[in-house]
């Protein structure tokens, strides 16, 4: 599959992400604008040992006056879920973001029944904060959202 059929997915824009197709050459503009600008969003595409795209983690500034971003994920490859791999890159991405950047937490939202996505926040080190209730609007409801986040001081006692 291409850049642009793994981002049409439905399964991997999940119910953040807008649902909206991307036509074909903007997938791969927005990767590459996102791969060279960290102040806004940068993304990294998860690759295999044959080369092959299955996923991607990014980071993101949300609200303008906290000293944070926020981290987002989705895995393209259904029968890779509960492999470790995502754990493994956003325990990646997090060293990154606290070894490159003058942040002091970072942040991962989720709905609150997607299992999977609450697993790698907890392996990766971060704690529940709370709910966001009715805070998202997708697939005809509204949906609240898991908040976790870790700051910096907890991050250097996890090395």
């Amino acid at each position: 599959m291409t850049l642009l059929d793994l981002m049409n997915h439905p399964d991997a824009k999940g119910d953040f992400l807008s649902q909206e197709l991307m036509l074909p050459g903007v997938a791969e503009k927005k990767f590459e604008d996102e791969s060279r600008s960290k102040e806004q969003v940068e993304t990294f595409l998860i690759i295999d040992e044959n080369e092959k795209i299955i996923g991607r983690v990014f980071h993101f500034k949300t609200v303008p006056y906290f000293n944070s971003r926020e981290i987002g994920y989705g895995m393209f490859v259904k029968n890779l879920h509960g492999k470790g791999i995502m754990t493994e890159a956003v325990k990646l991405l997090r060293n990154y973001l606290f070894s490159t950047m003058l942040i002091n937490r970072l942040e991962i939202h989720m709905n609150t029944d997607n299992i999977a996505s609450e697993k790698v926040a907890i392996n990766c080190g971060f704690q529940k904060e709370g709910i966001a209730r009715g805070a998202t609007f997708s697939r005809g409801k509204h949906r609240d959202i898991a908040m976790y986040a870790l700051l910096r001081d907890e991050w250097e006692k996890l090395a």
